[in-house]
């Protein structure tokens, strides 16, 4: 993505929980309305990378974080600390292929409803302009 990041380094740490070796977002790209676009790079030293590259759950790590840091900023325009907030489901996840060290996720997420505090989203992982996972 050929755009400046909207947070990225310590600015992530306003957006999500989770601190290293599990901070799974690197860059938040850009918030806008309903949708987000949030990214990874991926190092050799990364705790979800086996065999030369991201493992599942490390994809659906970052992806989880990558919705959280969005929730988060809607909540409170990542002035204050991170909401905490919860999985209640995981559906219709596709993988296509994992993500190798150096190279660069960028997740995007939509909002499709909300409702009595739960947001159900929906994610797309692309590496290069291809998509990874769903």
């Amino acid at each position: 993505m050929n755009i400046e990041a909207k947070y990225k380094g310590e600015d992530i740490k306003r957006l999500l929980n989770q601190r290293a070796p599990i901070l799974m977002v690197d860059v938040v790209y850009s918030i806008e309305g309903e949708k987000s676009v949030a990214g990874l790079t991926i190092e050799a030293d990364n705790i979800f990378v086996s065999d030369g590259g991201l493992t599942e759950p490390g994809l659906i790590e970052h992806i989880a974080q990558s919705a959280s840091a969005f929730v988060s900023y809607r909540a409170n325009g990542g002035q204050s600390a991170p909401v905490l907030g919860f999985i209640g489901e995981v559906k219709k996840f596709t993988l296509n292929f994992l993500p190798k060290i150096g190279e660069t996720m960028e997740t995007t997420i939509n909002v499709v409803s909300e409702a009595m505090g739960i947001t159900l989203i929906s994610a797309s992982t692309s590496v290069g302009g291809e998509v990874a996972a769903t």
